[in-house]
């Protein structure tokens, strides 16, 4: 296998939420299109399908799934009700979360896109930016939609900052990205005026001024409040500005969702609501068109039928670092599924990791008893869609074949023992994998890393 190496490069056993540095200098190698103990049929659904005990048992009906998220909402602060929002919010708050970002930032040392440290004069500049002097001690806020796929920055700056120089894939300043028609609450400004600090669906961060538009709490009670959505049900749903489907918009990933509107102009089409803003900036509401073969009519049915179709979907697409380069890493992949069945998971691994019900908890007991107990755990059938959880990692859990436990997630890289170091094998997708992947490396495997199974059910 051709191997090549990259200078200074920083990759960790899997990145998802928190990945870690290798040494200075690091060979790589392409990972094989079929990993180890994989095999063809099991690039499809269907094969796993068959192998669950109950594909087509409804786990959470929509009033099940609204109590759900419900409970996620109160559990976790990033994840938003925007029809029960706080009218003012502390300024001091608010200044002290924005400091505290920034300090930590700046005391990682971390890298510019030229190579060079982060120098202290970067960092006066953004410090000036973060505009810190004008926040008041009441913050009214303001109310936008985003009009466009956008990165969600924990700076407001287009600049990256890297752990080492040449990683490229894995910019820190990238907190989230948000797409097109997501609501989002304005509670600060730039000292530039470029950047608006908000409050997104499940996440908070800086986003481009001119990639939102500014409108009314009640716009968005009433986009919130339709009747009838479209729920894109595709890696990649284009949004097209005609009927005939010939202007090209953008694209939005699996499980947005849009109003539809009434009229249908087309066969074959789906006439949506979408957020935009006039030549003169001011919000208005306009239509767009999808391809009916892209959407759901509505939430489709939460069963493991349906998570395992969509979770196919993905399969190969190119895996982005806080949905970098408009794709998705390991939670952004669940997010994206669940939302297909009306579910909104938290941003991050770590939270996603608190969400439903435990089966299997392993970091807190001894390593011997650990493989205990998942090598007992794994031999009998589990029902539902059962999630697997590791330090900065989560997968979605298919089955046992030949005693050998398999998932499918999106993934940047696994190791593989070579001598007293580790090789790093660049995967850079979604795959399926059995647990083993790592085994013997530093890191280890992904089984002995595995601390939780659980199911996404109340």
């Amino acid at each position: 296998m051709k191997r090549f190496r990259l200078a200074v490069f920083f990759v960790s056993y899997f990145f998802c939420s928190f990945p870690h540095c290798l040494a200075d200098e690091q060979l790589f190698y392409r990972s094989p299109t079929m990993l180890a103990n994989t095999k063809s049929e099991m690039q499809t659904p269907g094969f796993w399908i068959s192998h669950h005990p109950s594909p087509d048992a409804v786990i959470m009906d929509a009033q099940g799934i609204d109590l759900f998220n419900t409970h996620i909402r109160d559990k976790f602060k990033s994840v938003k009700d925007f029809t029960n929002l706080a009218e003012n919010f502390s300024g001091d708050d608010l200044t002290k979360e924005l400091r505290s970002k920034f300090e930590e930032i700046k005391a990682k040392g971390y890298f510019l896109s030229s190579s060079q440290p982060a120098s202290d004069l970067f960092f006066q500049d953004k410090l000036s930016n973060l505009n810190l002097t004008s926040v008041p001690s009441v913050i009214e806020p303001e109310f936008g939609f985003v009009l466009r796929y956008t990165a969600q920055r924990f700076l407001p700056t287009e600049e990256a900052l890297y752990e080492q120089p040449g990683d490229w894939d894995f910019d820190y300043l990238q907190n989230n990205a948000l797409q097109l028609a997501e609501p989002v609450v304005i509670i600060h400004k730039s000292f530039d005026g470029h950047w608006f600090y908000t409050m997104g669906p499940t996440s908070d961060g800086w986003v481009k001024a001119k990639d939102i538009v500014v409108c009314t709490i009640k716009d968005i009670e009433e986009y919130l409040s339709a009747n009838a959505w479209a729920v894109t049900v595709e890696a990649k749903a284009d949004v097209f500005l005609d009927a005939q489907l010939t202007q090209f918009d953008q694209y939005v990933q699996m499980g947005a969702r849009f109003p539809k509107e009434k009229k249908q102009d087309a066969q074959g089409v789906v006439a949506i609501k979408i957020p935009s803003a006039r030549n003169d900036g001011r919000f208005v509401f306009k239509t767009a068109y999808l391809e009916k073969d892209d959407i759901s009519d509505g939430y489709l049915p939460y069963t493991a039928r349906t998570i395992y179709k969509q979770a196919f979907k993905l399969l190969n697409q190119p895996y982005g670092w806080g949905g970098m380069y408009g794709e998705q890493d390991c939670s952004r992949f669940l997010q994206e599924i669940l939302g297909t069945v009306g579910i909104v998971l938290p941003r991050d691994s770590k939270d996603q990791a608190k969400v439903g019900i435990a089966l299997e908890t392993f970091d807190s007991i001894t390593p011997a008893l650990a493989e205990t107990q998942k090598k007992e755990f794994f031999r009998k059938p589990v029902g539902g869609v059962s999630i697997l959880t590791l330090k900065g990692h989560i997968m979605l859990y298919l089955g046992v074949l030949d005693n050998r436990p398999y998932a499918i997630h999106a993934v940047w890289a696994y190791r593989e023992p070579i001598g007293n170091e580790d090789r790093v094998h660049v995967i850079n997708r979604v795959v399926v994998s059995d647990l083993d992947l790592g085994d013997g490396s530093k890191k280890g495997s992904l089984f002995k890393r595995l601390t939780g199974i659980r199911v996404f059910s109340k």
